[in-house]
């Protein structure tokens, strides 16, 4: 992680509490996971929790608006001084100007103690606290049960992947998870208009991942794309001129074009790379497809991914890898 983004972006150890008891034989029950969290900063706003029971025993007053504690309004200690006027028989020093303070009084958000020579405070409503941040242990989530899991055995909950995002990223950012499993990442990026990636080898993943988006998501606005064109390695020995697989190629895709779908005779195609040589994709012929003349044209020296967006924009239907479900 400090290799990938850096030893001075790292910010913080996170503890998730994943069960709240467990018994391992010889060892300490295992109930959490660590997060690592590198970056800049958090969005405060977006993961700001209630105030736990303790807490709001504090605000044990009430009035028409809701249920308050009393806010000290005295600036002793205070740099600068304060605010020098009597208010009610009390002379300060004050945190905020008179003009201020009346505001409050006739707001009704003074409160005024009992007991004799009681110091004037503000009111402090429970409503309106915005919420704590939590710290780096998280005991409040737990993992996936119910309809949400799904069986996959590293699977994290979805409020989890919520808070992550919530905390690093915008509406309309880019969500990257390069281990996205069961797609617990990708639909909770959707879910908070976030735009995403997931990355995933394993076949059972890309199968989970399509199922549980289209369940998730459904399919009304957009396509999931699943690629298959991962390049090969470099390092397999000496591989025989890419040009030779032409005839093969045009079996395999039985005379259609692997970009528009059209059908060609044999001459009118061009064999192509699906992941350019310049960005390592190799000579192997599961890298390599044919293409009609415009497509051919069209993608240039680019991977797969531009020529079917090009294409789309175009109002071409475009070749695309099937989606196993």
């Amino acid at each position: 992680m400090d290799a990938v983004f850096g030893r001075n972006r790292f910010q913080n150890e996170i503890v998730w509490q994943r069960n709240p008891s467990h018994e391992d034989a010889k060892v300490f029950g295992k109930v959490s996971d660590t997060i690592l969290f590198y970056g800049s900063g958090i969005n405060k706003e977006g993961i700001r929790m209630p105030l736990d029971e303790e807490t709001q025993k504090h605000y044990r007053y009430s009035d028409t608006h809701g249920r308050y504690r009393p806010e000290n309004l005295k600036s002793t200690g205070l740099q600068g001084g304060g605010y020098r006027y009597d208010f009610h028989g009390h002379d300060g020093p004050w945190r905020c100007p008179e003009k201020t303070m009346l505001k409050y009084e006739v707001e009704g958000r003074i409160h005024f103690p009992i007991k004799l020579n009681g110091v004037p405070q503000r009111k402090r409503y429970l409503h309106e606290h915005p919420g704590i941040v939590p710290t780096n242990i998280w005991t409040d989530i737990k993992k996936a049960r119910g309809v949400e899991n799904v069986g996959y055995p590293t699977q994290k909950p979805l409020s989890l992947l919520e808070r992550i995002i919530k905390a690093s990223t915008n509406e309309e950012d880019i969500v990257l998870d390069p281990f996205c499993g069961c797609a617990t990442a990708c639909v909770a990026a959707e879910k908070l208009n976030r735009q995403w990636v997931g990355i995933d080898l394993s076949p059972k993943a890309v199968e989970l991942v399509a199922l549980r988006t289209k369940r998730s998501m459904g399919l009304r606005h957009y396509e999931i794309t699943n690629r298959v064109d991962i390049p090969r390695r470099s390092d397999q020995g000496r591989l025989p001129d890419y040009r030779t697989h032409k005839h093969e190629l045009y079996g395999r895709q039985e005379g259609m074009c692997n970009g528009c779908g059209e059908h060609f005779q044999f001459r009118n195609f061009d064999i192509d790379h699906i992941l350019p040589k310049s960005k390592s994709g190799s000579d192997h012929i599961d890298n390599l497809q044919l293409l009609c003349g415009y497509c051919n044209s069209l993608k240039g020296d680019r991977d797969q991914a531009y020529l079917i967006a090009k294409l789309k924009e175009k109002g071409i239907k475009a070749v695309m890898p099937p989606v196993r479900v």
